[in-house]
């Protein structure tokens, strides 16, 4: 194991004798494998940069978090995956092979058919178990299906191939021909099913979040501040005087997040500069300012406003709280776009890090009905079983950048809106952009929002 100061291979043997530091430079280690943690100082050390793009962004210890998990199970799965490819393209050849030898040689070594068939059986499950088993990803079990798919193809050229080159047309050879076929096509066909089923695994985590902070300290200890990780969003009740000649102005548009985290991570990160853009989060972060801003955006009658929230119960009723509740633009003809994250941006992902849970399940029962007719049913019967994705799970760039791009999408959307038919309203209008226009019937009031029909 390597020591992150000077980088020298320590073995166990040599940790212990040097209580726990490195041979070389006396530097402590925080996290041995040996002694029950899960990885190394450097791999710790490493998660730091990678979440904090080499120190230029801040993060929340919930995306450290979500990283780690993440590592951690993409490093387990690199000998599998090779097995894997190796296995779904070299049988597709043996079969065709083992018939023909079969056939040549003699009706006695038909015997040679238990080989490949047991071969190919096994690798079937295998691919079924890898597709379905939550100990991958949603990438990792995406590509076991795909690997399905991949062998049925397979399978369809080489049985050609044989049937066509080097097989004589009889009454055997021809059923065997049919079966390969089918085979195949049965394959491919399952593979998409399998496909379509992943958004309805979730993902397993080795740690519980809570362990993070213990992480960070114990690691502070030793090898310095970690400057880049938010500090828990404290709540700020004393409200903090602001200029009267700035209360004047207002923005021209506000960033409002289901969550506090998520709000104090585009305020740390400077978004609201770069966009001249106000950031809240919809439970009133920053609290000693909150009264102040909504006070300012309210000046401005052309204010655009982005909901941006996590694919929970909690998340996708962001909406329906913004244009209804008098707290926030109940009552005012503002344009309102929602940059997701909706579970329908969920379900064709190969990487977003799916997760159950009880409680949210109850949440997802019990979402306001002018809020289901937002979602389709699928979307409904997701959050209602307690799946759902946050977006602490995506890293600090991915979310600048969803955010950025959306803005940007927006902007085109608005100036080409208003060559729209009314009939947009109820059928959801598209634009090129992949902005829709969700309509809705709110108490026979013809109210609507933009939706982002991908995420980022």
């Amino acid at each position: 194991m390597k020591c992150v100061r000077c980088e020298t291979n320590n073995n166990f043997k040599e940790r212990i004798e040097a209580g726990g530091r490195c041979k070389n430079c006396n530097h402590p280690f925080v996290f041995d494998p040996k002694a029950g943690s899960k990885f190394t100082d450097i791999f710790f050390k490493n998660s730091i940069q990678i979440i904090s793009s080499e120190n230029t962004l801040f993060f929340t210890p919930k995306q450290l978090w979500y990283l780690i998990e993440k590592r951690l199970v993409n490093k387990n799965n690199i000998e599998l995956l090779g097995y894997l490819f190796i296995s779904a393209f070299f049988l597709p050849f043996i079969l065709p092979f083992t018939f023909t030898l079969a056939f040549i040689i003699g009706v006695q070594m038909r015997t040679l058919f238990l080989i490949p068939t047991i071969i190919f059986l096994s690798l079937v499950s295998f691919l079924i178990w890898g597709s379905k088993s939550q100990q991958f990803p949603t990438k990792i079990r995406r590509i076991f299906a795909r690997a399905m798919q991949i062998l049925g193809g397979l399978i369809l050229v080489a049985v050609l191939v044989w049937f066509f080159k080097f097989s004589t047309v009889k009454n055997t050879a021809f059923f065997l021909f049919l079966l390969g076929i089918g085979l195949g096509i049965f394959l491919i066909y399952f593979g998409m099913r399998l496909l379509s089923i992943q958004h309805k695994i979730p993902q397993p985590l080795q740690f519980h979040q809570s362990e993070i902070p213990h992480w960070l300290s114990r690691w502070e200890e030793v090898n310095g501040e970690v400057t880049n990780v938010l500090a828990p969003s404290k709540e700020m009740s004393e409200p903090i005087e602001i200029n009267s000649e700035v209360k004047a102005y207002s923005f021209d548009r506000v960033i409002v997040c289901d969550t506090a985290e998520i709000a104090q991570f585009l305020i740390a990160n400077n978004f609201h500069f770069e966009h001249n853009c106000a950031v809240l989060s919809i439970d009133g972060y920053p609290q000693n300012i909150f009264s102040t801003v909504m006070q300012m955006l309210k000046q401005n009658p052309d204010l655009k406003v982005y909901a941006f929230h996590s694919a929970t119960p909690r998340g996708v009723t962001t909406i329906n709280e913004l244009r209804n509740s008098p707290n926030w633009f109940g009552g005012n003809n503002l344009i309102i776009y929602d940059l997701g994250l909706l579970p329908r941006h969920v379900f064709p992902s190969k990487n977003m890090w799916i997760i159950k849970s009880d409680e949210l399940a109850g949440q997802g029962r019990k979402i306001p009905a002018e809020v289901k007719q937002t979602l389709s049913t699928d979307e409904l019967e997701w959050l209602e079983a307690g799946f759902y994705v946050e977006l602490e799970s995506f890293s600090p760039r991915k979310l600048l950048q969803v955010v950025s791009q959306g803005i940007a999408k927006t902007q085109a959307v608005a100036n080409g809106y208003s060559s729209a038919s009314d009939s947009s309203l109820d059928s959801g209008y598209s634009s090129d952009d992949g902005i829709i226009l969700v309509g809705i019937d709110d108490d026979n009031r013809n109210t609507s929002f933009f939706a982002s029909d991908s995420f980022g």
